[in-house]
């Protein structure tokens, strides 16, 4: 990304005095109580992939497109990341460059432009790390004043709340990868508690880095679990398909055993693999091997593949939201995580038609 300045345009300290100014409060009703999770077979509520909404500039022109091409796959869901920042780790504040966000209106037609292509809508602002100091990321944050950081990150979340509400969204994830900021339970429960009133209508969730999801202890605040889902599958380049099913199954069993004790529904909010040869030894490591080769279009492909064979009727399951599609032709010149033109989007068409034509002839209510 181009480096710029917080927020020190015009229309940057426009958009931050907006953000982070007293606007009064909407008048809203009481919040729903949430409901008691009963886990149903039958297809998955939520099929959707992930947009980086990463640009303020006409967002309908821009991002419109994907939509529809997110539509033509056969998914019913969209999931909206978009993204504050932070200089680094060790930085004290949370701001919003103007030029990587929507303006309110517009996010808000981005929305509708979904829900017109009978999509539903996640939207997640997630931190991200301006200029990280080495290997930081937003897991590994500790800014010098916790108070203050808290305080702008509700103003953060908030802002979106609004925005998800005003635009009818049907569920808002108040935070992503959080880890270092997960021992603060009581901030949390009570960022919970402002933003639900604010969003009244959609539910609630948090998705929780792949490995750190047992320490998270404000799950009954909020009405479904969210998680990554990076997991090590293979000690070798290009594992067989029988292979990586193998290695998922003591995981799936893992997270279902937990899950079932928390007794919320689970939307795994990022499922996906690069292709690169050696992608399911270290998911999470886009840097690992960028190379576009037939063996990591096929690794990519397999991945895909075992996924399905595991997870596929998994009465648990609230959603799959997989990662990601982009503004690109994507293609066996692309190494990255979409699987845009790739062996892999074919076995996904696959995948999102089966449940599309099972949600047809047997409706399944979203779990609350």
């Amino acid at each position: 990304m181009t480096k710029v300045a917080a927020l020190v345009a015009a229309a940057g300290v426009a958009l931050a005095a907006y953000f982070w100014t007293g606007r009064p409060d909407p008048v809203v009703p009481t919040p729903t109580p949430t409901t008691t999770f009963v886990p149903t077979h039958g297809t998955v509520p939520y099929r959707g992939m992930a947009i980086q909404v990463a640009s303020g500039y006409k967002p309908a022109e821009t991002f419109g497109p994907l939509l529809e091409e997110i539509a033509d796959l056969g998914a019913n869901t969209v999931l909206l990341s978009v993204a504050g920042f932070m200089e680094h780790a060790r930085s004290q504040a949370i701001y919003v460059d103007a030029r990587k966000v929507p303006a309110p209106n517009d996010f808000q037609r981005l929305i509708a432009q979904a829900h017109q292509l009978g999509l539903k809508v996640i939207v997640m602002p997630i931190v991200l790390l301006k200029n990280p100091q080495g290997s930081e990321w937003r897991g590994v944050i500790e800014p010098p004043d916790w108070d203050d950081w808290w305080r702008q990150y509700n103003e953060f979340i908030l802002y979106f709340a609004d925005i998800a509400r005003e635009g009818k969204a049907d569920a808002l994830i108040v935070g992503s990868e959080l880890v270092s900021t997960e021992k603060y339970t009581a901030k949390w429960r009570k960022l919970v508690a402002a933003v639900r009133p604010r969003f009244w209508g959609g539910e609630l969730g948090y998705s929780a880095n792949w490995d750190h999801y047992r320490p998270v202890q404000f799950w009954d605040d909020l009405d479904f679990i969210g998680m990554t889902s990076y997991y090590k599958l293979a000690d070798r380049e290009n594992p067989t398909v029988e292979e990586i099913v193998q290695r998922w199954q003591p995981i799936r069993k893992d997270i279902l055993a937990w899950q079932r004790r928390i007794g919320k529904p689970l939307l795994l909010t990022e499922v996906g693999w690069c292709s690169q040869e050696g992608a399911a030894m270290a998911p999470w490591n886009y840097y690992q091997n960028q190379n576009g080769t037939p063996a990591a279009l096929e690794e990519q492909r397999r991945l895909y593949e075992a996924f399905i064979r595991v997870w596929d009727d998994t009465p648990e399951l609230m959603g799959v939201i997989w990662w990601e599609w982009r503004d690109s032709n994507g293609g066996p010149g692309d190494y990255g995580y979409t699987p845009k033109n790739k062996p892999a989007e074919q076995v996904l068409r696959r995948w999102l038609a089966a449940g599309k034509e099972a949600a047809s002839s047997q409706p399944a209510a979203t779990p609350k």
